[in-house]
């Protein structure tokens, strides 16, 4: 089932910049390394200059940590990755489907006391927004408005990280019975009361 988020538009900042060329082409080595030929036979024929500046434009504003990401989800394929593929891999969280679960994932992880494992801080940010919905795990009935508050978070940017979660405030109260000097205090006040009720 195709998502509306299913592919992404990174460029959707005015201020996302091309990565440059140069790291583009290390990146080409490294997926070169892992898929040998392979690489070299997706874009035979096409100018190699030209299909890195695509990449440079279509990776604009991913962070390096989802670069990484990306190369190293290439390690278990079999095929070289298109461009719009290996897109999905540096940032998985542009699939609204996936995006929820690892919200939810994630917010049980804070519940333990960890700041979570997000790909993204906008699938943070978003979780923030939808937290009972999200915890309540009903896809079908939220798609719709996380769907819609993922790609305004997506649109945003990176941002600042997730921050940690606030520690949890517990007690150790115990209860116990009163000790004797209290059970006479209490005895004591009872009296007196009675007393003063039958003055009265």
């Amino acid at each position: 089932m195709k998502h509306a988020l299913s592919t992404l538009n990174p460029t959707s900042l005015a201020e996302a910049r091309p990565i440059p060329r140069k790291l583009i082409a290390e990146v080409f080595d490294r997926l070169q390394a892992q898929l040998g030929g392979k690489m070299a036979d997706l874009y035979a024929g096409a100018d190699l200059r030209l299909v890195q500046d695509e990449w440079g434009a279509g990776l604009a504003g991913f962070q390096p940590k989802e670069i990484e990401r990306g190369v190293a989800m290439c390690r278990e394929r079999a095929f070289a990755p298109t461009l719009g593929e290996f897109l999905r891999m540096c940032r998985p969280a542009v699939d609204p489907e996936y995006a929820w679960l690892e919200a939810g994932d994630c917010l049980r992880q804070r519940d333990a006391g960890l700041v979570g494992d997000w790909s993204h801080p906008a699938v943070w940010r978003a979780a923030s927004k939808m937290g009972p919905e999200v915890r309540s795990g009903d896809w079908r009935a939220h798609r719709t408005r996380w769907t819609y508050n993922l790609r305004r978070e997506l649109a945003a940017g990176w941002g600042e990280a997730p921050p940690r979660p606030l520690p949890a405030i517990t007690h150790n109260a115990t209860t116990r019975g009163p000790t004797p000097a209290e059970r006479a205090a209490m005895a004591s006040l009872s009296i007196r009361a009675r007393h003063q009720e039958g003055a009265q």
